[in-house]
């Protein structure tokens, strides 16, 4: 943030060309090296760039991701998230995950392949020369691949009958209890795991729409900052909630400064911007009234051009096929939010012949001019007081006045 109250652009050209590993550590700080060849860096293009534009300058995406990361020297408290483990691995990508539930099973394996190899191997048993009463704790096992392959039937209850445990010995009895268990305690941790990640609402959210703008106009003689919302989906989701946040820098009285203020910004689905429940059976206009407690309350169009600040709005609600929550957010810079314009109803409207209402998507960006003055709600207000003013006082024929002398 500099001296005039705007938000530098701090440009980081690593941060897209790192992925993160297990711990949320980078591979190229864990490689040293920066010029390492990295099959997870991002390929450059057209699309890069257009990703790279809808998040620059700004703490929220137009997509609804945030904008943050962690430095390198912040790497020592990554060993936190191990504390919240299951989390971590449901954060993790499709690609960390598949090989985690292929990496847990064959570890266990192995790992139980030399338990079976030692047992085996101190019963006795991979002897050339064996007594002939030798009793044998598993059958057919010569070596340490068929304890490998007598630890994958084991796990997992195949049982091809060439291998299997003797009576005789208590210890092999043991071992192939103890595996039957962790077997099914990694199936049930993992298979979890993955119903976690199928059942996120993430890919929910990417049928949530906002409008490319935001827009101020003048309704009922007070000013609005409206926004467009849309649920593509025919079971709409319940208990949505919409809410906003304007981030600035502030500073108190004292000369306190936080370069990052978030204040809360209301916004409704009434005309004048009350009430945050709202039902989106199709498009909904959603306002937050410029008033006293707006931090947009002194701001006139000019301010817009030379002021730097981001507006980011929330919508939140839960999917009736799972239960879970949805939270999708967006935000609209100064040059994002256009002084004048209010949106065109278009996008629903009644069909005869189907007798149903028609909802179109593709008017969601729509809007027209509007007679909104050119100044800012609290200039707009003193104006609209001094008029009022006037009238009231300005002398009024008496009825005395009107009689001949």
């Amino acid at each position: 943030m500099d001296s005039d109250g705007n938000i530098k652009q701090v440009v980081d050209t690593e941060n897209d060309d790192q992925f993160p590993s297990f711990f949320g550590k980078p591979f190229q700080q864990m490689g040293g090296s920066q010029n390492k060849w990295n099959p997870f860096r991002k390929k450059s293009g057209l699309m890069a760039v257009m990703h790279a534009q809808t998040k620059k300058n700004r703490v929220v995406s137009k997509h609804g991701r945030i904008n943050t990361f962690s430095r390198s020297e912040e790497a020592h408290e990554s060993h936190r998230l191990l504390k919240d483990f299951f989390t971590t691995l449901i954060d993790l990508s499709w690609s960390w995950t598949l090989l985690s539930f292929a990496a847990s099973f064959y570890i266990s394996w192995l790992l139980f392949a030399v338990v079976w190899y030692l047992v085996v191997y101190t019963n006795g048993d991979l002897d050339v020369d064996k007594p002939e009463n030798h009793t044998v704790c598993v059958d057919n096992i010569v070596d340490f691949t068929s304890c490998f392959l007598y630890s994958l039937e084991t796990q997992h209850t195949i049982g091809y009958g060439g291998r299997a445990v003797t009576e005789q010995c208590p210890v092999a009895i043991i071992v192939m209890s103890f595996q039957s268990i962790v077997g099914v305690v990694i199936q049930a941790c993992m298979a979890g795991i993955v119903f976690a990640k199928f059942t996120k609402p993430t890919g929910r959210a990417e049928t949530l729409m906002f409008s490319k703008n935001a827009l101020i106009t003048l309704r009922n003689g007070a000013f609005y900052l409206v926004v467009r919302l849309a649920d593509l989906r025919p079971t709409h989701l319940i208990e949505c909630h919409v809410s906003g946040h304007f981030m600035a820098e502030e500073a108190t009285d004292e000369g306190e400064t936080n370069p990052y203020h978030l204040a809360s910004m209301s916004f409704g689905s009434e005309l004048d911007g009350t009430v945050d429940y709202i039902q989106p059976f199709w498009p909904l206009v959603v306002s937050h009234k410029i008033d006293d407690s707006s931090p947009l309350y002194q701001m006139s169009p000019r301010d817009f051009q030379s002021k730097q600040f981001e507006i980011i709005v929330t919508l939140e609600g839960v999917t009736p096929e799972t239960g879970c929550s949805v939270q999708v957010r967006t935000s609209y810079l100064p040059s994002e939010i256009l002084w004048g314009q209010r949106f065109e109803h278009t996008t629903v409207a009644y069909d005869k012949d189907m007798a149903k209402y028609a909802v179109s998507y593709r008017t969601l960006n729509n809007f027209v001019q509007d007679r909104t003055p050119r100044c800012s709600a609290k200039d707009f207000e003193e104006r609209s007081g001094r008029k009022s003013t006037n009238i009231s006082k300005s002398p009024s024929p008496s009825r005395n006045s009107l009689l001949p002398p």
